[in-house]
């Protein structure tokens, strides 16, 4: 993890925050990095983690995790982290039949234009939630990526409403047990009203939104992009609704350098 993005953000690595919806978004750079810090966060934080993995495989995970100084593979036998195979799953979709056992397949509305994502969240359910269908202590929802489920070919009213009931059933409340981090794509240079309409959605619901951006400039060595931090107050009307800072970051071997813009080394 990233103890100079936990000081920025006001994390305690010692004691993750519980209640957030954490959206990350990225444009014409790649985003995935903050996915694997919150996944390390929250491991080493002692929660519990479902990871809903759309993009990558467990390997992919496991090999950064390990850079981070997390071992997943370890996490997962002792039953902390719960991995659904998002990525497998889809790919069943498409290629299996009902005598493969299809039907029981949680994306199979990937085939069946009727269904819907519910078979997907009661799965989601069962990993995160005890026999009682409740959160049994600090657990954490962490999606990589919702962008792919779009690009599959579901409509943003189904993964919007997959989002919705993940959200209330991790953290409806700031007082609640659970945290739910997510991924969306957002290039500027592309003109889909889906992805904007779905990002939208996730924005107006964050408690915080981490906008990853590539430089305007152009490459650099010393400064490889840039991320602006929204923290909304959607909880509190009597408090400020948002408030913003921006920070400049180099991706580094086994770490993320943060700073404030104009102030990299290279710079100094």
């Amino acid at each position: 993890m990233f103890t100079e993005l936990n000081v920025i953000l006001g994390f305690d690595h010692l004691k993750p925050p519980k209640g957030q919806f954490v959206l990350i978004s990225d444009s014409l750079t790649d985003g995935s990095f903050l996915i694997h810090h919150f996944l390390s966060l929250y491991i080493k934080g002692g929660w519990k983690v479902c990871l809903l993995a759309l993009a990558q495989s467990f390997g992919h995970y496991n090999t950064v995790g390990q850079k981070l100084g997390v071992h997943l593979t370890q996490a997962r036998e002792k039953g902390q982290l719960r991995f659904v195979d998002g990525l497998n799953h889809s790919l069943q979709a498409y290629t299996s039949t009902a005598e493969d056992g299809q039907d029981k397949n949680p994306l199979t509305c990937l085939r069946d234009k009727k269904a819907t994502l519910r078979p997907l969240y009661d799965l989601v359910k069962t990993h995160v939630c005890g026999e009682e269908g409740v959160l049994e202590g600090p657990t954490l929802l962490l999606v990589d990526d919702l962008s792919v489920l779009l690009s599959l070919g579901m409509s943003v009213k189904d993964v919007s409403d997959f989002v919705h009931y993940c959200r209330v059933l991790m953290c409806p409340s700031q007082q609640s047990q659970g945290a739910m981090v997510t991924l969306v794509h957002k290039d500027a240079d592309v003109e889909d009203e889906e992805y904007s309409s779905l990002f939208r959605h996730m924005a107006y619901h964050s408690t915080v939104h981490l906008a990853v951006e590539g430089l305007s400039s152009g490459y650099s060595r010393d400064v490889h992009g840039q991320v602006t931090v929204t923290f909304r107050n959607v909880l509190d009307p009597s408090q400020p609704q948002t408030r913003k800072r921006r920070l400049q970051y180099k991706v580094e071997e086994r770490n993320v350098s943060f700073f404030a813009p104009g102030t990299s080394r290279a710079v100094l």
